[in-house]
């Protein structure tokens, strides 16, 4: 038996009255007896809401100002704060620069086979080039094995990283990123092979725009129209070609590993093979196996029959 509740001489609340579940009137509950009303927050209203005082910040008939309103309310302004104004401008022209994913797929198997038909490509034009300005057949090779001129290659990779997500940009915008990409690339390879090889492919002392005689204004503006080109005629052409050939068949993969190994040979033993000319140029002599080599495969009248255009002075 559970503990009954003590009389008292009011009513007894119990928890059923409170919450209307109870079943039955108690027996102790007599009908003249007074009803106790219990408050419920319906009825009571919220505790921590007060009414309202005459002294309080409302506005009054008698003109008092109302309470300010709330500054968030009134400025608009966010929780968040103000990003700074450099980081917002850099976002934006980050935007507006790469505004898509690209024109063509960036992977080794694309940009090796551009590298390769650029160089040959790039050749045949400058060939034929010095041919009609200057009269003459000239070999302009850049590599002892194959119709490759390097430096196209290069700036066929090059432009194509760099002007891959302009496709869609301005003509004016594409010409001078190629400008400064191609001047730039030619500036760099004389000068590196200058430094490293003592070999002078090109010079343009003394004509418009100079700089340093490894690159000009003229040749600058070319590049800018070949980057026009090359973005507007030949990418759309790269990518057609590209897309009917399946990079991850077994053919694919084996043409460019034999490939890869044979241009990187290439280019290692023009390195030392102009090197080893530079060293003969300054009476040095053969004192190991890779310079004897590069005597027995590549002597002078090899290289100068190679490298027409180009002039080899003794390393310093």
């Amino acid at each position: 038996m559970g503990k009954q509740p003590k009389k008292t001489g009011s009513r007894q609340i119990t928890a059923d009255d409170e919450t209307g579940l109870g079943s039955e009137p108690s027996d102790s509950l007599r009908p003249d007896e007074p009803v106790v009303s219990v408050s419920t927050p319906e009825s009571a209203g919220t505790p921590d809401r007060p009414t309202a005082s005459p002294n309080s910040h409302e506005a009054t008939a008698s003109g008092e100002l109302a309470s300010p309103p709330n500054h968030r309310e009134a400025t608009g302004a966010s929780d968040a704060p103000k990003e700074n104004p450099l980081l917002q401008f850099a976002t934006e022209l980050k935007a507006q620069i790469f505004h898509n994913e690209g024109f063509l797929k960036i992977d080794y198997f694309t940009m090796f086979w551009l590298f390769v038909a650029g160089s040959t490509i790039g050749l045949g034009v400058e060939t034929v080039y010095h041919a009609i300005v200057f009269g003459g057949w000239e070999s302009r090779a850049g590599l002892v094995w194959g119709p490759f001129s390097p430096i196209y290659g290069s700036g066929a990779v090059l432009l194509t990283l760099f002007l891959n997500r302009y496709y869609h940009s301005h003509n004016l915008v594409i010409f001078l990123v190629s400008m400064v990409v191609g001047s730039a690339l030619e500036y760099v390879t004389s000068w590196g092979m200058e430094t490293f090889w003592g070999a002078i492919a090109w010079d343009y002392t003394g004509t418009f725009g100079s700089i340093q005689g490894r690159t000009n204004f003229f040749f600058g503006m070319m590049w800018g129209v070949l980057g026009l080109v090359w973005v507007r005629i030949i990418m759309p052409i790269v990518k057609r070609a590209f897309s009917h050939i399946d990079s991850k068949s077994t053919l694919a993969r084996v043409l460019t590993v034999i490939m890869s190994v044979f241009m990187a040979v290439n280019i290692v033993c023009t390195c030392l093979a102009l090197d080893r000319e530079s060293q003969r140029m300054a009476g040095i002599p053969a004192t190991n196996p890779i310079q004897k080599f590069c005597d027995d495969v590549f002597p002078n009248s090899y290289l100068q029959e190679r490298f027409q255009n180009m002039t080899v002075t003794a390393k310093k």
